[in-house]
């Protein structure tokens, strides 16, 4: 069952969904989801919070209905310790704020039109990036926290479609409607 620090690839229903599924068609990729967020913790309710980037920025996201949609695909699969599943909550909750990444929107743009991208920087070998889009930050934490992500793109320009493709690929994606296991304790 899904704990702190899986990752979710959702799908969503409006127009900017629509067009960052179509992108990925445009490029002969997975195209199921179009947003990724990262488990941070379960309240006392019972309900699961996740930590996504966003137009906005990061911020925290009630992953009731993440949870409850067929089209959801997660990672609860791959071999992640307590210890980095703490981790992961730990990094992800120090980006809270950190604005969206609007640069690495148009590169991604750009990609799915086949035409060259001059302006989006690498974040190799830097502190934490000064913005994220969703797919970048779960690549981002789960790299600082030593834990395989995609590699198809670095890290800042990785798309929800390169998480669809590691998470299948990789046998990680478990039925939601497998028996639930105790929930960990937030970091």
């Amino acid at each position: 069952m899904i704990g702190i620090g899986d990752v979710l690839c959702v799908r969503g229903s409006d127009w900017a969904a629509r067009l960052i599924r179509l992108g990925a068609a445009l490029l002969d990729e997975p195209n199921l989801d179009n947003h990724v967020a990262i488990v941070h913790h379960q309240d006392t309710s019972g309900t699961w919070w996740a930590v996504e980037g966003r137009p906005g920025g990061v911020g925290w996201a009630d992953a009731a209905t993440y949870l409850k949609s067929p089209w959801t695909v997660n990672n609860v699969g791959q071999a992640k310790t307590d210890t980095q599943r703490a981790q992961i909550a730990k990094v992800a909750e120090g980006v809270l704020g950190t604005p969206y990444d609007w640069e690495g929107i148009v590169a991604d743009a750009m990609a799915a039109i086949h035409a060259p991208d001059f302006w989006a920087q690498s974040w190799q070998k830097q502190g934490p990036p000064g913005h994220f889009v969703c797919s970048s930050l779960a690549a981002w934490v789960y790299e600082n926290v030593g834990l395989a992500r995609p590699t198809i793109h670095e890290p800042r320009l990785t798309t929800p479609a390169d998480w669809d493709q590691f998470i299948v690929a990789g046998g990680y994606n478990v039925s939601m409607t497998t028996a639930a296991s105790p929930p960990l304790a937030a970091a």
